[in-house]
């Protein structure tokens, strides 16, 4: 036999020996996985969920009892570098199944810790990794992890997500948390519910005749795509005072650092310095609620409950659909206005009337702006429901970074301003 014919032959065994191993071993995990199943939570007893404070430390990964699904094990949400409002949120639930306790289905348990990421069944991730929660490529590390992406900003704030938008991070995620109505979680500044106590009209009506102020704004980021302090000035050019506090303006108010507590409500106010939306009530009449950026949807605390828990008419701009989120005859709309001189117009003639002014406060006879905290509560027990009906919301985003920026390949949801 010549040296080609040899090689061929050695070749041929090597290529069966292979096979053979393959086989070998696909044989041993099936018949292993028969025997003693795969590696679980286990079921937390009923003293332990009723407690709320039961530690990660307490529940052990073991294999799946007899007879038990999958659906019925404990499940673990793993928030990497949460954000430091969110963390304060949380306080020392974290680790714990309690920021679960008032769900519908409660048998989750909320960590921050990374060394849980090969054994959490759903990871957050932060879109813009400022602490670098996304470190190179990652893979899942846990058959059926489910992926979830959280942003409460807008793209125009943070350009094209450079770690999210590898390519080695496609076809991982599977929900999605931003301001978005389309997103599997909507993450709103607040919202509205009933009335529950009585409004007192005569009590709004001196609040409302003590004003000798007509707008203003608290703004500290000046450069924003929404260019919104060209438009505070066109307004100014038409005879609307306005004052602005913070960074791009000449005034200032002490909120003693807590920006960002307080523009999600997170805190009780008693624990800050002295709120700044304080001043609404006795001073002006109308609070400029521009966004710095225009997109789809992007509502903030501007033009909800922080500034509507005051009694002070907000002048909306925005790119979102304001019928959606507010009440109606709660706030201006510049989309309203066919330009900046007739807002000018209208602002001027509410200032002269009395009568006219007080009519954007009926809507509080019926309705109360809640703070972000019930939002935030929905979106975790909505989460804990999902995690233990997978099957019923599976889903993959190919680029996940498309989501973000736009709805479709030639929609995108960030608009350059066009109303000045």
């Amino acid at each position: 036999m010549d040296i080609h014919n040899r090689m061929k032959l050695f070749l041929m065994i090597l290529t069966l020996t292979f096979l053979l191993y393959i086989i070998f071993v696909q044989l041993h995990m099936l018949l292993y996985d028969r025997a003693v199943g795969p590696r679980w939570f286990q079921v937390p007893k009923k003293t332990d969920v009723e407690n709320q404070h039961r530690s990660l430390r307490n529940v052990s990964f073991s294999k799946k009892r007899k007879g038990e699904r999958n659906d019925d094990l404990a499940k673990t949400l793993l928030f990497l570098s949460p954000q430091h409002w969110f963390d304060d949120w949380i306080g020392n639930k974290w680790n714990t199944s309690h920021p679960f306790s008032n769900c519908p289905v409660s048998n989750c348990v909320l960590t921050k810790q990374r060394q849980f990421l090969d054994k959490a069944d759903a990871v957050i991730f932060r879109a813009t990794n400022k602490e670098g929660c996304l470190r190179g490529c990652m893979k899942k590390m846990k058959r059926g992890q489910v992926w979830i992406i959280f942003e409460h900003e807008p793209p125009t704030r943070f350009g094209r997500y450079r770690d999210l938008n590898k390519r080695c991070h496609r076809d991982l995620f599977n929900w999605t948390i931003t301001y978005r109505r389309d997103s599997d979680f909507t993450l709103v500044h607040g919202r509205f519910s009933k009335v529950s106590s009585p409004y007192n009209e005569s009590a709004i009506d001196m609040i409302l005749k003590g004003k000798t102020k007509t707008a203003v704004g608290f703004i500290s980021h000046c450069s924003v795509q929404s260019r919104r302090n060209d438009y505070i000035t066109k307004l100014r050019k038409y005879g609307i005072d306005v004052d602005i506090y913070g960074k791009c303006g000449t005034l200032h108010c002490d909120s003693g650092g807590n920006r960002l507590k307080m523009a999600w409500n997170l805190k009780p106010v008693a624990r800050l310095k002295r709120d700044c939306f304080d001043m609404l009530d006795s001073r002006y009449k109308f609070y400029l609620s521009f966004e710095n950026s225009l997109c789809d949807d992007y509502v903030t605390e501007k033009s909800l409950h922080l500034v509507l828990r005051h009694n002070i008419v907000p002048i909306i701009r925005d790119a979102s659909n304001r019928t959606l989120f507010s009440p109606p005859k709660s706030y201006l709309d510049t989309k309203d206005f066919h330009d900046v001189n007739s807002l000018a117009t209208r602002i001027k003639s509410m200032s002269n009337n009395f009568d006219e002014y007080k009519k954007y406060f009926l809507w509080k006879k019926y309705f109360s702006p809640e703070t972000t905290d019930g939002v935030l509560q929905s979106i975790l027990c909505n989460i804990c429901k999902r995690l233990h009906n997978q099957h019923k919301y599976k889903r993959i985003y190919r680029n996940v970074v498309d989501f973000l920026f736009s709805r479709g390949k030639e929609s995108s949801i960030c608009h350059e301003p066009a109303d000045f």
